[in-house]
């Protein structure tokens, strides 16, 4: 199978994603210190697509509530029949084969050192303070 990997920058591009193909369910893992939370998509043929969001932290609730009207984010323990909110509950992953780990945390490990090396390059430029 041909599995696709996309990492989002914020959590908020996730919840949009979920908003667009209405599958109302984000997935957690612990991997290698890191917590990933993705969307699996899988078509008729032998692909998939995964949305993930990385993050060092474990974020600290149970569901999801994105403003349907403001369009933030909360994470919160409590359900809510607020109709301003979609509300996207958090799955903890106990075992999963949707994706080989080791290839997910070597494509991790490749990302994390390129940004550090791109931000190695860019010069620090102190602003002068005028008198």
């Amino acid at each position: 199978m041909d599995i696709r990997l996309i990492r989002l920058k914020r959590l908020e591009d996730l919840i949009h994603v979920l908003n667009v193909v209405q599958v109302p369910i984000v997935h957690h893992l612990a991997l290698d210190s890191r917590h990933i939370y993705f969307i699996p998509f899988f078509f008729s043929t032998d692909s998939s697509i995964i949305y993930f969001y990385e993050n060092e932290r474990r974020l600290e609730g149970k569901f999801l509530l994105f403003n349907n009207f403001t369009g933030e984010v909360d994470i919160t323990d409590k359900w809510t029949s607020d109709t301003r909110f979609t509300i996207i509950p958090i799955i903890d992953v106990e075992y999963q084969n949707v994706f080989p780990e080791k290839q997910l945390l070597s494509e991790l490990r490749n990302q994390h050192a390129k940004e550090k090396r791109e931000k190695e390059k860019k010069p620090i430029i102190k602003e002068e303070q005028s008198q």
